[in-house]
């Protein structure tokens, strides 16, 4: 194969994964009515400031190149993202792998820790960048699992039967939706928050269950890039890819997949073998 071949294939290559890695983040993402209407829980650095006194942490984030300039956009925002620093060392993140893209690269930041848990909290963004949670990771054990937060809202209760039967809703309707929903999350939040307190302040170690924990953050900063040269979500790049990143960001590292796991190590990661 001549080189000419060679570099059509790896730029069709490169196409299929933006195309896949866009289609993937449409599907994770979901509209604030929609995280309203499946009982989801919203997390935001305002009431997180009710609930306990904040504390900052470092931790990764898996990515890949084309993403990593959407990492730097949310640096000193209130816009939060999804990390890690407890994993299993033999699958998931500690690997190197991506969630929704082929990994890659290790993110290395710092920010303020909006929630955290002992497995994946499996959190969602939605358009704005607000981050939400199923109920059971932030207001149990206290608040009843046989309850929705809609239950403590009996007047959206005609609203949701309205929406689940396809019908739409006026923008007066979703606007009164979405603000009392979260009105009342917040206050029910409140209520439960020695639930949630110890939730946020002992997360203890990873669960024999767990591959890897979850830690949201907020305020983010870079501290460091790590690309992993033989990764998948390296190789099928162009060669010059690695030197280009190291032209744009600063604080970059080269390492191999064989040294995912010490690297993180000496970061700070808590590493089940």
């Amino acid at each position: 194969m001549d080189n000419e071949e060679k570099n059509k294939r790896i730029n069709a290559s490169i196409v299929i994964m933006k195309l896949i890695t866009l289609l993937r983040e449409i599907k994770w993402k979901s509209s604030t009515l929609e995280m309203c209407m499946n009982d989801m829980v919203p997390i935001s650095l305002p009431i997180i400031k009710q609930l306990v006194e904040t504390k900052k942490a470092k931790s990764f984030h898996v990515t890949d190149v084309d993403n990593l300039s959407k990492i730097f956009k949310l640096e000193g925002k209130n816009k939060s993202i999804s990390t890690f620093n407890k994993a299993d060392g033999t699958i998931g993140p500690a690997t190197g792998e991506g969630m929704w893209t082929k990994g890659g690269v290790l993110v290395l930041l710092s920010g303020i820790v909006l929630a955290q848990s002992v497995h994946d909290l499996w959190s969602k963004p939605d358009e704005s960048g607000r981050r939400w949670i199923n109920p059971g990771n932030v207001i149990y054990d206290d608040f009843s699992r046989t309850n929705e937060v809609i239950d403590f809202a009996p007047k959206l209760k005609p609203l949701k039967e309205k929406y689940k039967k396809g019908e739409t809703l006026t923008q007066k309707e979703k606007q009164f939706f979405i603000k009392t929903y979260i009105d009342t999350a917040y206050k029910l939040m409140l209520k439960y928050k020695k639930s949630f307190q110890k939730k946020y302040l002992d997360t203890g170690t990873l669960f024999y269950e767990s591959n890897w924990n979850e830690v949201i953050l907020t305020k983010i900063k870079v501290e460091s890039i790590t690309l992993i040269e033989d990764s998948e979500g390296i190789t099928t790049l162009p060669t010059d890819t690695i030197e280009k990143v190291k032209q744009k960001y600063k604080n970059v590292n080269v390492i191999k997949s064989k040294d995912v796991k010490s690297f993180m190590l000496k970061n700070g990661v808590q590493i089940r073998s």
